[in-house]
């Protein structure tokens, strides 16, 4: 599957994920499945957008990029989990 494809499927898909479900479950799948055919770089650089996608990332490979979890992130998805790593449903 081309990343280009994956990562605009995902971008359209979110807020319906979000509504209906657990991003970081999702997140965690998609992860799974691209990285039987690509590298956390390439995976990390189609989904820069997404904060929920690079943290599944680093979850995945057991460590994460300083841009993983970046302060200055512009993504609103980061700002969506609570401490505990949970969605915050109050907030949204």
């Amino acid at each position: 599957m081309s990343l280009e494809l994956a990562a605009m499927v995902w971008k359209e898909c979110r807020t319906s994920i979000i509504d209906n479900g657990d991003i970081r479950e999702a997140a965690d799948g998609v992860v799974a499945i691209l990285m039987e055919h690509h590298s956390a770089d390439e995976i990390r650089d189609a989904f820069k957008f997404d904060g929920a996608i690079k943290m599944a990332v680093g979850d995945y490979l057991g460590e994460h990029d300083e841009d993983d979890i970046e302060e200055e992130e512009e993504d609103e998805l980061l700002d969506q989990f609570n401490d505990d790593g949970e969605f915050d449903y109050d907030e949204y």
